[in-house]
């Protein structure tokens, strides 16, 4: 599946924005030119990991990336449809932030659900940050370091963002989590 027509020109304008050819990009992030350059195009699929390598690089975070406005500190309750989803809701993965755009924010509070079978990438990712969470329905299979946990639902993970991750629906239904990340940072 290509990578949604909104993203892509979001990804080529932060670029162009910052002045970086697609070259230097490559080069900072060690993905392929070819791949970066489908991906503008939206002829490309991205997972979660290699777009927050990306954006990283660009000198900013998922949330900025995705957010429009920011929110107002005073704004005590976000619906449903307020939440930002900060993975563009691709491969079968949706990350939803509550209060994405909110200045001075410490924490980072995301709404996770996983399509059957989804993960969060093949390669395990780190970002700056302590990560804490509790899966609400399914099976999610965690992968820290080199070692793999299953979690059903209840069950919670608690680790420095910085280790090696990933996170994989192990069940046939949909599965969801909610987790936390203290400084945002996704």
């Amino acid at each position: 599946m290509a990578i949604d027509r909104d993203i892509a020109r979001r990804l080529q304008t932060l670029r162009t924005t910052k002045g970086l050819s697609l070259r230097a990009l490559a080069r900072e992030t060690g993905i392929a030119l070819s791949y970066l350059a489908a991906l503008e195009k939206g002829q490309s699929s991205v997972t979660v990991a290699k777009l927050k390598t990306i954006v990283d690089a660009l000198g900013t975070t998922l949330t900025e990336f995705f957010s429009a406005v920011p929110q107002p500190t005073s704004k005590v309750v976000y619906r449903k449809d307020e939440l930002v989803e900060l993975s563009g809701a691709q491969n079968g993965l949706s990350y939803k932030e509550v209060a994405a755009g909110r200045p001075g924010r410490a924490l980072q509070l995301v709404l996770e659900e996983y399509a059957p079978g989804a993960d969060t990438g093949p390669e395990l990712y780190r970002h700056e940050a302590e990560e804490a969470g509790v899966v609400v329905k399914g099976r999610i299979e965690l992968t820290v370091d080199d070692e793999t946990y299953v979690l059903g639902p209840g069950d919670a993970y608690y680790f420095d963002s910085r280790r090696p991750h990933r996170f994989r629906n192990l069940g046939r239904t949909r599965a969801q989590a909610v987790s936390v990340n203290t400084p945002p940072s996704f």
